[in-house]
């Protein structure tokens, strides 16, 4: 029976540098190079098996807006 951990992951960076193509690589394995800006924020899950554990990963990519990064402390 394997214990399950979430991991809280928020990506933030200016805009256009490139979080949503990280994010979609890790979920999706996956690379897109027309990728469609972050409006506000997006939220996206992945869960790896590592040593015996699961890992749920829930992952907030920001618009990389301040006014968007200010407001993601209360969220987290």
């Amino acid at each position: 029976n394997m214990s399950l951990r979430e991991l809280k992951v928020c990506l933030l960076g200016d805009t256009g540098v490139g979080k949503s193509s990280i994010v979609w690589r890790f979920v999706e394995d996956s690379f897109d190079p027309n990728i469609n800006p972050t409006i506000g924020a997006s939220f996206m899950t992945k869960t790896v098996q590592y040593q015996n554990e699961l890992h749920k990963f829930l992952i907030w990519d920001t618009a990389g807006q301040e006014r968007v990064n200010s407001c993601l402390q209360y969220d987290l």
